[in-house]
């Protein structure tokens, strides 16, 4: 049987840890994810990031990680980068470790495709000593943006090591399917961010500033409801494939508030879903 766990990832707040923990647990999710970042932030203070979550009754349910895994020239710098971040997750006592690919510079050759499976392995490797799940997150902009892109990939690599961490508005961004993708690899689906795909806002605006202090300006994805991403359709697919594991709401930037957008997914999650955010869900 299959069992949702409701998460919010703090992107949507930038620099803002603070309110961003407030808002999420004052809506009662479950759990939070953030960026990387937090291991240098709180260096040698991992129990203070932990007391952080407990007060507001969240789990860290999962860290992004990731970066140039396929460059020669970064390769093994990146791959330090996130055995310190899966000792953090270990240290918190989490268990995700999401990969997102660095930005593409065109189609990657496929040495590109090789190197970036067997960094991600090494790292899914030593996460899995610590209890750690390693997610590939295919992404929009990335070396693993496109359909073939993601067949070749895990084709390449050790799937017993390294899963799949679904994003479905990016894989819709990218003009593909992401019913398909989830029903392709519902074996090794592990982790997902939930957030729309909203044609109609995709438009180039480089010079409009963002209302959230250091949040992305990728203003394309939308609110749960907002686009066009069949998400009851992708849940079906994880409940037939008995996926136990993370929901965890994202939105790059908000067109109001980060609070009201949250607000708004949430609605979504509860109203539309039926879900209960402060336990698990079938």
């Amino acid at each position: 049987m299959a069992t949702f766990r409701c998460s919010c990832h703090q992107i949507t707040w930038g620099d803002n840890l603070v309110e961003a923990l407030d808002d999420i647990g004052s809506f009662g999710y479950l759990g939070t994810e953030t960026f990387g970042t937090v291991v240098s932030q709180f260096e040698g203070r991992t129990s203070e990031f932990k007391d952080m979550l407990d007060a507001r009754g969240l789990q860290l349910s999962a860290l992004y990680g990731g970066g140039p895994l396929h460059d020669p020239t970064t390769q093994q710098e990146a791959i330090q980068h996130n055995l310190e971040i899966v000792q953090f997750l270990h240290e918190v006592g989490s268990h995700q470790l999401v990969i997102g690919p660095s930005r593409r510079d065109g189609p990657p050759s496929t040495e590109d495709l090789r190197r970036l499976a067997e960094s991600t392995a090494e790292i899914g490797a030593a996460a899995k000593d610590l209890d750690v799940t390693t997610g590939l997150h295919p992404h929009w902009n990335t070396v693993i943006q496109d359909r073939d892109e993601i067949t070749q990939f895990f084709d390449l690599v050790d799937t017993s090591l390294v899963k799949l961490a679904l994003d479905p508005a990016h894989i819709a961004k990218a003009g593909d399917d992401p019913v398909e993708v989830a029903s392709t690899y519902r074996d090794i689906l592990v982790y997902m961010h939930i957030k729309d795909y909203v044609p109609a806002l995709d438009t180039e605006r480089p010079d409009t500033p963002s209302s959230q202090d250091h949040a992305p300006r990728i203003a394309f994805f939308g609110e749960l409801g907002t686009g066009i991403v069949d998400l009851p359709a992708i849940l079906e697919v994880a409940r037939e494939a008995e996926y136990d594991g993370w929901l965890t709401v994202e939105l790059d930037r908000s067109q109001t508030t980060p609070r009201e957008s949250l607000e708004v997914n949430s609605h979504y999650l509860t109203n539309q879903l039926g879900f209960d955010l402060s336990n698990p869900n079938r």
